[in-house]
């Protein structure tokens, strides 16, 4: 989720309340696999979009194993140095 200034060791602070919308960044459970994605909706489809060019969308489809665990409603970044 570079793109979106989500990055690896961030803090992520997730609403389970939030109905999911497009353009919601969402914490999804995909095969018992967690991810954070950007939702969309486009053309009658559901998508999981990445905010990093080096991962493809996810097109959601039937028969799909697909939970949207959680809304990300804030982000927080670690101050300092990086290497500790």
């Amino acid at each position: 989720m570079q793109n979106s200034n989500i990055h690896s060791g961030d803090i992520l602070v997730v609403d389970r309340s939030v109905h999911p919308e497009h353009n919601h960044i969402a914490v999804a459970v995909i095969d018992g696999e967690f991810t954070v994605k950007r939702i969309a909706k486009k053309n009658g489809k559901i998508l999981l979009i990445p905010e990093n060019k080096d991962f493809h969308p996810i097109e959601i489809k039937e028969g799909m194993n697909v939970e949207i665990w959680g809304i990300v409603t804030y982000v927080i970044h670690k101050v300092g140095n990086s290497s500790e």
